[in-house]
């Protein structure tokens, strides 16, 4: 535990896009909504002096502002406006000042220093508090996911573009998930590197454990396997590779697929239609998100976890599915690389094709053993990527940048 002598810290965290309480796999919650709810409560354990404020947006069509106590040093604010109602992520920006007005309204007390989560909260962030340190977590940039769309996706707009730069140069701190993040976000924004705060994810290791004994379906076997993909489905994240890719298999494999999540789109229908007409309807499962020790059980009842995302800045994921014991295969690309020890926890995949995943899978699904050492592995490494961790170099920042604002 850190101790920066510190008496009190109370901080305001802003997610504006996803409530931090929203269950991962569905709409827009995501590996986001686990790291704000996992490093939050880690801190709140670890450091009786900090409380917290947090503020979402409701874009329901019959919303309304809510406060929810989560702990006896912690509250969320869902901000409801009836202008937003019904918006979409991708018409939120233009209101963006009226949600830092709501946040001036609610606010319980004066912060200290604020931490925003994805460039929407961090716009928000400026409009509301200035003056104050302010701690800006990307979690996804525009630039990065432009840089690797695959044919047929929709670039991210200017105004997103524009809004990241904007933060990269103004905020008290930048926090990014790994190094490659960190000189990414350098050469894409020209970020001052004194700015990037590496503090790795961690997983929940008292959910996210090893299976007891050989218990997966086909663990043993190298002509059967079961894949999982968990996440919110939609192309970035790259579910329908995993389609095409079983299709390709030679006829003397049995891989089945569950895909666990929902994006309240037609995506979902697009992957059933395709297995429908690749013939892959009995081997193709869609199911709804999970909560985490159902999740952790999915990922223990799998031979193989696949994260097929085109950009990831890190790849919760791929971490839990590891702690599972169970091996990874995710593509070459951004925080995947850390995520995913490549020939040693799991494989990573490329180039981002159907023909080079099926050849990945196949490879993967005939060698029994090199799963069985790719998880163990995996469990290994696990263990000690804690949130206790991740807590601690976050309060190590709050600290040092209060200190430096006020003298204290």
């Amino acid at each position: 535990m850190v101790d920066l002598s510190l008496a009190s810290v109370h901080l305001h965290l802003i997610s504006m896009h996803t409530s931090p309480l929203a269950q991962p796999g569905t709409g827009d919650a995501g590996g986001m909504n686990v790291y704000i709810d996992r490093s939050l409560r880690a801190l709140l354990k670890r450091y009786p002096q900090i409380s917290v404020e947090v503020f979402t947006l409701d874009t329901a069509c019959n919303g309304a502002r809510t406060t929810e106590r989560v702990s006896d040093r912690a509250i969320v604010h869902s901000l409801y406006l009836p202008e937003a109602a019904c918006a979409s992520k991708e018409n939120l920006p233009k209101f963006v000042p009226a949600f830092a007005q709501a946040i001036r309204e609610s606010a319980v007390r004066q912060p200290d220093i604020v931490h925003a989560h994805y460039w929407l909260s961090g716009l928000a962030a400026l409009e509301y508090a200035p003056d104050l340190p302010l701690v800006q977590t990307m979690h996804t940039t525009a630039a990065a996911k432009n840089a690797r769309l695959a044919p047929g996706e929709k670039p991210e707009p200017q105004i997103r573009l524009e809004g990241e730069q904007r933060l990269i140069d103004t905020v008290s701190s930048v926090v990014v998930n790994t190094r490659f993040e960190a000189q990414q976000i350098r050469d894409l924004y020209a970020a001052d590197p004194g700015r990037l705060k590496v503090i790795t994810p961690g997983v929940e290791t008292g959910i996210f454990t090893p299976r007891a004994g050989e218990t997966a379906t086909n663990a043993g076997s190298a002509t059967s396997a079961h894949l999982v993909f968990a996440g919110r489905p939609q192309p970035l994240k790259g579910p329908h590779l995993l389609v095409e890719a079983l299709a390709l298999l030679p006829q003397d494999l049995e891989v089945t697929l569950d895909i666990i999540g929902q994006s309240h789109t037609n995506y979902e229908d697009q992957l059933l239609q395709r297995s429908q007409q690749l013939g892959l309807t009995h081997r193709v499962r869609l199911l709804p998100s999970q909560k985490p020790r159902e999740l952790a059980a999915s990922f223990r009842a799998a031979d193989i976890v696949a994260c097929p995302s085109s950009s990831e800045t890190f790849g919760l994921v791929a971490l839990e599915a590891q702690a599972c014991g169970t091996p990874v295969l995710a593509t070459k690309a951004d925080g995947l690389l850390t995520a995913v020890q490549d020939g040693v926890t799991g494989h990573l995949v490329e180039p981002r094709t159907p023909e080079a995943w099926a050849s990945a899978i196949e490879k993967l699904v005939r060698s029994p053993e090199e799963r069985r050492r790719l998880g163990a592995a995996g469990s290994a490494r696990a263990a000690h990527l804690r949130w206790d961790d991740t807590a601690d170099r976050l309060f190590e920042l709050y600290s040092q940048l209060l200190h430096s604002t006020y003298s204290i």
